[in-house]
Formats: C-alpha cells, sequence, structure tokens
C-alpha cells in the first residue's frame, strides 16, 4: 500500500525535470495523477507510460501563464480525476543578466510564471479544498528565495514573493485543515538550470549538483506529515555547498 495510494495529484510543470521526477514518485506511491505542462507531447508520453504500468494518469495541456488555461487544466482534472487532494505548483523559469541589463518583458515573464501562475493555479483549486476540509499544496520554491545570486535578480524575486505567498495561504487555509509547504532546493540537474551551470563553468553532469529523484523523494517525505508535527519549508542545499547558508 502507498503513502498516496487513490489520492488526485495535480502537478505543473510535469513534462520534464523536478515535475517530471515528483510524478513518477507520486505514482510509485499510488497516487492518480494529472500531469500538466505545455508541452502536450511530454506529458502524453509520461502518462502513456503510467497507464501501461497500470497507473493511472491524465496528460492536462496547461499554460501557467493564461488564467483561461488554468481554469480549463483545473476543471478538466477533477472532471476526470475527481477533487484534488494534493497540488503541486512547480512549473518556472529563469533568466540570467543583470538588473540594469533585462528587458521588461523578460522580467514579467519570469513574475508571472513563477508567481502569478501559482496564485492563480492555488486560487482555481482552493475552493474544492476548503469545501472538502482538506488537502495539500507544496510550492516548489528555491534557495534562491532565502539569499541573493548575482544574475538572478527576476528569478530571486520571484521564488522571494512564492516564500511570501506559500506563507499567507498556509495563514489563511490552516483553519480547513488544507496543509501548505514549500519544497526549495538549491542546484538541480536540470534544463532549467543547464546555462546556470555553463554561467559558472560546472559539467552538465555535475555529482555536485542534486538529481531530480532527490528533490522528488524529498517531496514525498512532506506528503508523509499529516500529525502533529508537519515542516512548512524544506530546504534542501547542495552538499558540495557552505553549509548553514
Amino acid at each position: 500500500m502507498g503513502l498516496l495510494d487513490g489520492k488526485v495529484a495535480f502537478v505543473t510543470g510535469a513534462g520534464r525535470g523536478i515535475g517530471r521526477a515528483i510524478v513518477e514518485a507520486f505514482t510509485a506511491e499510488g497516487a492518480i495523477i494529472a500531469a500538466a505542462a505545455r508541452t502536450t507531447k511530454e506529458i502524453t508520453a509520461l502518462c502513456a507510460d503510467i497507464n501501461a504500468s497500470g497507473g493511472r494518469a491524465v496528460p492536462i495541456t496547461m499554460d501557467i501563464r493564461s488564467e483561461e488555461s488554468i481554469k480549463e487544466a483545473i476543471s478538466k482534472a477533477q472532471s476526470e480525476l475527481g477533487p484534488i487532494d494534493v497540488l503541486v505548483n512547480n512549473a518556472a523559469i529563469i533568466a540570467l543578466g543583470k538588473i540594469h541589463e533585462m528587458a521588461t518583458q523578460t522580467w514579467d515573464d519570469v513574475m508571472s510564471t513563477n508567481v502569478r501562475g501559482v496564485f492563480l493555479t492555488c486560487r482555481e483549486v482552493l475552493p474544492q479544498m476548503m469545501e472538502r476540509r482538506t488537502g495539500r499544496i507544496i510550492n516548489v520554491g528555491s534557495t534562491a528565495g532565502r539569499r541573493g545570486y548575482d544574475e538572478q535578480g527576476a528569478y530571486c524575486a520571484s521564488k522571494h514573493a512564492l516564500a511570501g505567498l506559500s506563507k499567507v495561504l498556509a495563514i489563511e487555509t490552516k483553519k480547513y485543515g488544507i496543509r501548505v509547504q514549500m519544497l526549495s532546493p538549491g542546484g538541480v540537474l536540470t534544463g532549467l538550470s543547464s546555462d546556470l551551470r555553463a554561467s559558472r563553468g560546472e559539467a552538465e553532469d555535475s555529482p555536485d549538483w542534486m538529481t531530480t529523484e532527490e528533490i522528488a523523494r524529498a517531496a514525498v517525505y512532506l506528503c508523509s506529515q499529516d500529525g502533529a508535527a508537519f515542516t512548512d519549508e524544506l530546504v534542501l542545499r547542495r552538499y558540495a555547498s557552505e553549509p548553514w547558508r
């Protein structure tokens, strides 16, 4: 019997990287998956593999920057799978560049994806969680939401904002039995971070960077917290980095 047997999990950015790893880890724990992403081909193939292996997953094409697309995606997931028990807000983008050189559109794209998209998705899912007086929301943050990094002005600002959003969300939904958590990793080996590794002259497969599977195991751990003990934010740093930063 899995930790998430029969639970419906809606995961954004599910086609690749951390999102895909979380989908696979949740599936192994018995979750029913709504895999949401912009790239239909990736999530369709992922869900086909899950269904062929005896699991249950539905691909949901969704543009995290479109309010209409998010509304349609949540509606489809709930009509096909039932109420959402676990929402994982993972979809994110990063743009490297000095603040004084950054285009306004680039800044807006990062904030729209990493913050506004999470707000809109939560707002769509919350009513049914509040009505059922149960649910879990995991917002995938970053150590960039706790400190600053050179050339990551937009990304750091978005992840700091996500932390603030998560704090208020946790306060407002606690009385409904909804558990809100942040999972904040440092450097992870994903396509999202490839430009960052290149800018630092680090290898594409550097053993000093965390794997997506490690992050997914942490997400499963957060889902295990249904008792008195609770983690508001789980921070994962690279072991090679400086301790306690």
